[in-house]
């Protein structure tokens, strides 16, 4: 039996990068994966990877900053699978700029993709999960969140609240069975990476595949307890 067998898991921010690497990798562990992001062809392109590679797939067009978009896609979800055992949340949009540059649309949106998206996310699912005595939620921050750096600024404190946001729920969740954690990557090797910074150099880069197995491990081991809520990961070089 798939160590994931039949669980349903939500993977928003699944249509690349990172969170497509999460799709395939729990896809082949035996999940049905609803897969939500705001390009549908990178959507229909993931699916049709898990699919390919053995696992079930469902793209579901989904704006993680609109509430009445994440409010379809748990409804979706619902009515096609039932209440998902797994949440994890790697949408995201770097930034990089002096902050004299920075313009207040800048912080709203950065925000509102980082960290804004796991708020409405999380308000859909996380009581579900309670309410059944089990689940886990994975949300995805940052390196920059914990070590800081100053053209990051916004992007950074956008991480930083997703860190402090999931710290508020964990002792709450536990107690009704459902597990919280924080996987705060260095730089990885993904499109958004090379998009905010295309000279970065390529050795000093994580594998997606490593953050991916990473998620897997701590949503497939229910009994497994986080002494700190916060995962850093970095790669030595």
């Amino acid at each position: 039996m798939a160590v994931l067998d039949r669980k349903i898991a939500v993977i928003v921010g699944g249509g690349r990068g990172l969170g497509r690497t999460i799709a395939m990798t729990l896809g082949r562990a035996g999940a049905r994966v609803v897969l939500a992001a705001r390009t549908v062809s990178e959507l229909e392109s993931a699916a049709s990877e898990v699919r390919a590679a053995g696992g079930e797939a469902a793209p579901v067009r989904t704006d993680a900053t609109r509430e009445e978009e994440v409010r379809h896609l748990a409804r979706w979800t619902r009515d096609a699978y039932g209440e998902p055992d797994i949440l994890v949340n790697c949408a995201g949009e770097a930034l990089l700029k002096p902050l004299a540059e920075i313009t207040w649309d800048d912080w709203q949106r950065i925000l509102a993709v980082n960290l804004g998206s796991v708020f409405l996310t999380m308000r859909e699912f996380l009581p579900g999960m309670m309410a059944r005595g089990r689940g886990a939620i994975i949300n995805l921050a940052s390196r920059a969140a914990i070590t800081g750096a100053p053209a990051a600024s916004v992007y950074g404190s956008a991480k930083a609240g997703v860190i402090a946001f999931t710290k508020c729920w964990t002792k709450e969740a536990a107690a009704h069975g459902v597990q919280l954690a924080v996987i705060a990557p260095g730089p990885m090797d993904t499109p958004m990476r090379w998009a905010a910074t295309p000279a970065f150099d390529r050795t000093h880069v994580i594998p997606p595949q490593a953050v991916a197995d990473l998620v897997l491990l701590a949503v497939s081991t229910p009994n497994l307890v986080y002494d700190e809520v916060l995962i850093p990961v970095s790669i030595n070089y």
